[in-house]
């Protein structure tokens, strides 16, 4: 072990840190890296890393450990430039110390040693390394991470760029967006905030489109059936052609249109029937509706106003008189726009049984080679997850049509809503020519809007952000007052005074007995991030205090981002992360030992603000700690407490946000 510890770039020593630490102000993987001191300088490295990665040019690193950072953060970014680019060097004896921003770690670690074994071989020239092929192969395995979905990322990322704080709670497999009382969680655009019984109902087609029909909105005619010579009684009724979906489908998946006989009916509910059997589920019934004409659009609605419109065609390619379908669907996917990655516009076309079945009702295969200029259309459906191409319309909609789907949303208690319909026309009134809305989904995919395949972007993680936490940056927080040391009574005693401001208030603090709500205990965690996150999890809470002491620190880090009040009682090194953590105008109190003379000190504290002193108090033998820190936090207190409730004065209320009782004081 001790011979490959001597080996130039070898890795180890990995740590993984939840939030800010003692190297990052943001969730971190930490690691050491030795570099042979008489190893090649940074000039033999430069153009071999810059034909990876040009970008470098602009400002390339100065020393060895540097650009080794700087390319394990851009192999990071994926090549999507996802949004995670801080990094820290440190030293560690005769060892580096490197903290790289990470979304997962265990993707991080093996960026990291890829990096390393790239290094290597080009030390010792070797050729071997296929660099590009270990990439996408990096590339393939963080698409099936939690953040390579669009959706998940799109909107962890939406709250980043609006420094709204971000943590994914592992235990609940969610997000939670912002703290205490002022927190969403979620996952994707379904969130706790969201009536769970709408949420439920949007899921029953036949219901909803029932629903839809009572209000007078325009949809097909349509039965949920259970039997199979049911639903060729109903589909006779209703006429040809039909279509028969799941009821409770999503994405297009089991969505089977222009059916025009008994035959088909009967075929494809058996297939629905044994779908479900073989996936283990209970089998809900099948939809047959009216088929209606027209193209395919997905409307969106955030905070039960219309956010963005969408055309979606099916999926198709283009022949070339010599290439059979299946050859021109390779070529297509390879595309960048087909990615199918966190950051790419579309998804790969898939040859799977529906696309050969849709083929073969026009009598071709994917053995067919199509004329050139000749369009194939590959698929029923047009849905992004089926290959389908995404056009933005947003400002092509007609303001009845706006006008229409926000009186849909008004009915169901959901953050975000997207209605699917079928309009010859999407400009034109609903009331005039072929308009029919299909479903509705609660929590639907946002990503198709922000990078559409045509059209331009719409921002709508940003519109869900602004709607969920308003345009005032710092509407996520609440107050918090961080120190390295606190003793029982200080903390009841800043409870007490809190109530003077608030009778009501909820307050969270972590000692070095554990964690306490209004001065209550309720549990110790051996984890300290564990327990500074079950106290910011709190939805009702206020203002919350935590101690973060060194050995804390270094192994945990502090999870939460920033501190209102910074209490520093003759610190350590690493408990003053608590100051470099304080927000723009937040109070430092800090207790400290001045030398007077070479055999003298006096102790003081100080209260500090922006890097002014506010206060200066001689602190003299046998005089109470907790008292002098009590008088110089007491002023700021009321202000801190109410510090982020821009709500309490009309004039700062964000526009346009509705908060409702779940902010009220």
């Amino acid at each position: 072990m001790e011979e490959k510890h001597l080996t130039d770039f070898y890795v180890h020593k990995f740590y993984g840190y939840t939030g800010p630490n003692l190297y990052l102000n943001k969730k971190a993987l930490v690691f050491n890296l030795f570099i042979d001191p008489e190893g090649p300088k940074v000039e033999f490295y430069k153009e071999r890393v810059l034909q990876k990665f040009p970008i470098l040019n602009e400002k390339f690193p100065g020393s060895v450990v540097d650009l080794f950072a700087k390319c394990v953060v851009l192999v990071n970014k994926m090549d999507i430039d996802l949004f995670i680019e801080n990094y820290n060097v440190s030293r560690d004896g005769e060892e580096w110390v490197i903290a790289v921003e990470s979304l997962e770690d265990r993707m991080t670690k093996k960026v990291v040693f890829m990096v390393s074994d790239w290094f290597i071989a080009l030390n010792e020239n070797n050729n071997d390394f296929d660099f590009d092929k270990k990439f996408v192969e990096l590339q393939n395995q963080f698409d099936k991470t939690l953040f390579g979905g669009p959706t998940i990322y799109s909107l962890v990322e939406g709250g980043v760029k609006r420094n709204i704080n971000v943590h994914y709670l592992f235990e609940e497999n969610q997000f939670q967006w912002g703290y205490g009382k002022k927190q969403i969680r979620g996952r994707s655009t379904t969130f706790n905030i969201d009536g769970i019984k709408d949420t439920e109902f949007t899921m029953y087609k036949d219901m909803v489109g029932d629903f839809l029909q009572l209000c007078g909105f325009p949809t097909p005619a349509g039965v949920n059936c259970y039997d199979e010579e049911e639903i060729v009684e109903h589909a006779l009724k209703l006429g040809w052609p039909v279509v028969v979906k799941p009821v409770a489908g999503h994405k297009g998946q089991g969505v089977k249109t222009g059916i025009m006989s008994e035959e088909q009916v009967r075929e494809h509910f058996k297939l629905l029937v044994g779908g479900a059997k073989e996936a283990g589920a209970a089998f809900e019934g099948a939809l047959v509706q009216k088929q209606i004409y027209g193209h395919d659009h997905r409307i969106l609605t955030v905070g039960k106003k219309f956010a963005a419109c969408l055309k979606r065609v099916p999926a198709f390619i283009i022949g070339n008189g010599k290439d059979p379908i299946h050859e021109l669907i390779r070529v297509d996917n390879e595309r960048e726009v087909r990615l199918d990655n966190a950051r790419s516009p579309l998804c790969k076309i898939k040859i799977d049984d529906d696309l050969k079945d849709f083929l073969k009702l026009r009598e071709l295969s994917v053995d067919t080679v199509p004329k050139d200029g000749e369009e194939v259309v590959l698929r029923r459906v047009a849905n992004i997850s089926a290959g389908g191409v995404s056009i933005n319309v947003t400002k092509d909609i007609h303001p009845d049509n706006i006008l229409m789907v926000e009186n849909i949303a008004k009915f169901f208690d959901v953050t975000c809503l997207g209605i699917d319909v079928l309009a010859a026309d999407i400009s034109k009134p609903w009331y005039e020519g072929n308009f029919g809305i299909i479903e509705i989904n609660a929590g639907p995919g946002v990503f198709m809007h922000l990078a559409p395949a045509e059209g331009g972007s719409v921002d709508v993680p940003g519109i869900i952000m602004e709607y969920m936490f308003g345009k005032i940056e710092g509407f996520d927080r609440i107050p918090i007052i961080a120190t390295n040391k606190i003793s029982k009574e200080l903390t009841n005693r800043i409870y007490e005074k809190l109530q003077e401001f608030k009778k009501s208030v909820e307050f969270g603090a972590l000692t070095e007995e554990g964690v306490f709500f209004n001065n209550k205990f309720l549990v110790k965690n051996e984890h300290h991030d564990q327990n500074v996150k079950i106290i910011l999890r709190n939805p009702k809470l206020d203002i919350a205090l935590f101690t973060h002491e060194r050995n804390d620190i270094h192994d945990y880090g502090i999870w939460h981002s920033g501190c209102d009040i910074a209490i520093l009682d003759h610190a350590n090194y690493a408990e003053y992360i608590l100051e470099r953590d304080l927000v723009q105008g937040g109070i430092l109190v800090e207790i400290v030992d001045k030398e007077v003379t070479e055999t003298e000190s006096q102790t003081k504290l100080y209260v500090i603000q922006n890097g002014k002193i506010l206060q200066e108090v001689n602190v003299q033998k046998g005089d109470n700690v907790d008292d002098l820190i009590f008088n110089a936090i007491s002023p700021y207190l009321k202000e801190t407490l109410f510090k982020y409730d821009f709500y309490l004065k009309l004039e700062n209320r964000p526009e346009d946000m509705d908060l409702g009782k779940r902010f009220l004081v």
